[in-house]
């Protein structure tokens, strides 16, 4: 499996793993032309520990859940549901799953932390649950929106591409805007 440490420059100093927590992401297009959005997150300690509430074992996950919303092209949730397999708190965290229906009508793209914040109220959400809808808007724009932007550059050269501007990479004033799109480009100003 691909670590962070592998990306990154040797740590200062010795160390033991602490905790692991994986995030998947993955998307469906649909036969019936709608797409499926699923993520899932997994919590594991490399140690067992106790808490005042319960004992975990040795990596066995802490969290181990899932969500998965259905949206159209025009990023708007018509589904959702959530799935525990495990939680720390088996006879109470089960009930956060079914407030994941009240994502139904948001759109993924406009304000959608906003809309997890004002649909369900910090004290009725499970913070993982919520923690990996806030993941769906970027897997929708790589999922569907992506291929829509690029098809976008090249049908009408005359509009500005939406991805200008939207990263570090294709700022207004860096040298990829500069070779590739001119007419968008804008030198930097002086400090």
């Amino acid at each position: 499996m691909v670590s962070p440490s592998h990306f990154l420059p040797a740590p200062a100093s010795a160390r033991k793993s602490s905790h692991s927590r994986t995030i998947q992401l993955q998307a469906y297009e649909r036969e019936d032309g709608l797409w499926d959005l699923e993520a899932l997150i997994e919590d594991v300690k490399p140690q067992a520990f106790t808490t005042q509430m319960r004992h975990f074992d040795c990596g066995v996950p802490i969290h181990l859940m899932a969500i998965r919303v259905t949206i159209n092209e025009a990023l708007d949730v018509l589904d959702a549901e959530a799935g525990m397999h495990r939680m720390p708190f088996p006879s109470v965290c089960p009930e956060a799953q079914v407030r994941l229906e009240r994502l139904v009508g948001a759109n993924l793209l406009t304000g959608f932390r906003q809309e997890i914040a004002k649909r369900i109220p910090t004290h009725e959400r499970c913070t993982h649950l919520s923690e990996l809808a806030t993941l769906l808007p970027t897997l929708a724009v790589q999922t569907i929106l992506q291929g829509k932007i690029s098809h976008q550059d090249e049908d009408d050269p005359a509009k500005r591409p939406l991805k200008i501007g939207a990263c570090h990479a294709l700022r207004e004033d860096g040298p990829l805007v500069k070779e590739h799109y001119p007419q968008w480009y804008t030198p930097p100003t002086e400090a």
